[in-house]
Formats: structure tokens, sequence, C-alpha cells
């Protein structure tokens, strides 16, 4: 077969190859992030426990709840259950023993992790500390939180675990005055009981006199607006990586586009003429051909992929954002305007 058949067919082959590769990347894209995330909770899993051996059992827990948080699994919620309990956090230790044995039922075939997530939540169980938030004046709208979380109102009345140490405790309601304190849970306290209190009534303010203006009129506020505008967005940072994958493409492509030319040097050197019947020299050209082939689909993927990172980078600009003092009526704040 002669050079300018096999020419035709590699032509013919790379338009083939060239669609299939342009599916592929799109294909994949999502799969990459999904990896990531993986990746990461596995070495903040490695993290947590070789801190834990060396006796830094805080700063180890809180990387292996930062892991369970990523992505959930059995042995994760085991050993954050473990090193909780040595931290004397016997209701979130307890917790995390709870949603590991539930975990390992649903998946199945994990009889051992399963007994023994257990086994260690039975053995916490009569050691956990409760509180029990009392209600019993209620209003419309009356919104309970603990440390800042809302506690549903279906579980007022009701012993919840809790680790020990201080809880602050807010009531709120519309057109009722907010009520807060603090409660202290000892370690081993069965039933802490803190009674939210019946809210009392915001005053109404006074009506304005006949014929003062409301509300009063206050001096406009001159003030030069602050014009600032950032450098980096979330889509210029992944620009930057999506260049880094195109530069590397056109590198492996440059080198095999350098193999194919010193193998076809080889195969003119055995094989001057248009036809040739020598072996050596027939496959020197197939490996030269094959060479070419990647390192043309090596600069045509390297390319649109710096083009993509280009294109990237200048939609993915930060907008600019305008900040600037107002007041009126009696109120001042700031105002903030731009693009993003």
């Amino acid at each position: 077969m002669t050079r300018v058949n096999r020419a035709w067919r590699t032509r013919r082959a790379w338009r083939a190859w060239r669609a299939c590769f342009v599916v592929l990347l799109i294909s994949f894209a999502p799969l990459s992030t999904a990896h990531a995330q993986s990746a990461e909770a596995e070495v903040l899993f490695r993290d947590g426990r070789a801190l834990i051996k060396k006796g830094k059992i805080a700063v180890g827990c809180d990387k292996l709840a930062a892991s369970e948080r990523l992505e959930s699994s059995v042995g994760t919620l085991l050993n954050l259950g473990d090193c909780r309990e040595k931290l004397g956090k016997l209701a979130s230790a307890w917790a995390a023993f709870r949603k590991a044995e539930a975990m390992a039922k649903r998946s199945g075939g994990d009889d051992k992790r399963q007994g023994e997530a257990g086994r260690r939540a039975a053995q916490l169980e009569p050691r956990l500390a409760t509180l029990v938030i009392e209600v019993p004046s209620r209003v419309d709208g009356l919104v309970v939180r603990r440390d800042g979380e809302q506690v549903d109102d279906a579980s007022w009345g009701t012993p919840l675990p809790v680790d020990p140490g201080s809880y602050a405790i807010v009531a709120e309601a519309p057109g009722h005055l907010a009520w807060h304190d603090t409660v202290t849970v000892a370690p081993g306290a069965k039933r802490q009981v803190v009674a939210v209190p019946a809210l009392e009534r915001a005053p109404v303010a006074a009506a304005p006199e006949a014929g003062a203006v409301w509300p009063p009129p206050t001096a406009p506020v001159v003030a030069r607006p602050i014009h600032e505008r950032g450098t980096w967005s979330a889509t210029r940072k992944v620009s930057v990586a999506v260049a880094l994958v195109g530069a590397g493409a056109l590198g492996t492509g440059a080198y095999f586009g350098v193999h194919a030319r010193t193998l076809q040097d080889r195969a003119d050197q055995r094989c001057p003429q248009s036809s040739c019947d020598d072996p050596e020299g027939l496959r020197l050209n197939d490996q030269a051909q094959t060479s070419a082939t990647r390192a043309n689909i090596l600069y045509i993927a390297g390319g649109a992929v710096l083009a993509t990172a280009v294109v990237m980078w200048f939609v993915g600009a930060p907008g600019e954002t305008v900040i600037a003092p107002t007041a009126g009526h009696g109120q001042y704040g700031v105002a903030l305007a731009g693009s993003f």
C-alpha cells in the first residue's frame, strides 16, 4: 500500500477520532468533580486519624467531621463517634454511632460494623445528658432557638440528648419582646429543664402630633462612592486550571510530533520510493502515522481547551462594585451596587 493511500486513511480516521474526543470531553467533565470531592474526604479522614494517634484528639476529630460532611461513610462515622466519646461529647458520639448503624444496615452485608456501632451507642445511652425546653405559654409566631439554631416546636417538652456545656436559649415572637437565657448542662444530667416564660408585649410607639411631619426630614448626606473591582472569581480560577490542561495537551502533542518526524525519516531512508516492500520500512511508516495522528489530536484538543480557558477568563471577570453611604428618614446605611 502506498503512503498516499495511508495518508488518506489517516485523515478519515482523524475526523472520526475528533468527533469522539469532543463527546468524551463533555461526558466526563462532571465526573472529575465527584472524584475530587471523594479524594478530599479521604485526605481529611487520613489526617484526622493521624492526628488522633498523636494525641491531638480535638483537631483530629474536627478533620473527621469535615470528612463526614463531604462524604458520609460507616468507617468515618465510627471513628468520629470514638473521638467524640474521648472528648466527653457523649450525645454527639451517640448520634454518630446510631447514624453509622443505620447506614450499615441500609447498605447490607456489613453486619460486623453494624453490630459494633449499635453496641457502642447502647453503651453510651444510659450516660447521656438531656435538655428539656418547656414552653407553657405559646403565642402566634413563637420561635425558640438553641445556640442560634431553631428548635422544632414538636420537640418542645421532650428530653433531647446534648453534650455537656452552656447553651443560649432565645424565644422570639412578632409584637413581643425577645427573651433569652443561658443554661448549663452538667455531664450525666438526666433531665436539665429550661422554661420559657410568657413573652411580654412590645410597647406601641406613640402616634405623631397633628401637623407634625413624619418621619422627620433629615439632611441629605453626600459621600463619594467607593469603587471596588476584584481580579479573581470562581470562573477565572477554573479557567486557569483548564488552561493548564490545554498546555499539557499541546506539550504532549509536540512530543508525538517530533517522534513522528523521527520515525518518518527512518522510514524514508529504508523506502525512498513511493512504493515499498520492506517490512521494516512499512512498520516505521505505520508508527510515524500513528504518532502523527496522536499529535494532531492533542494539538486540536489542547487548542480547544486553551480557547475555552480564554473565554472563561473574560466571561468570568468580576463585576465592579460601588459602595456608598446612604441616609434618610432617620436611618443610615450603605448602598451596594454593581454587576456580578
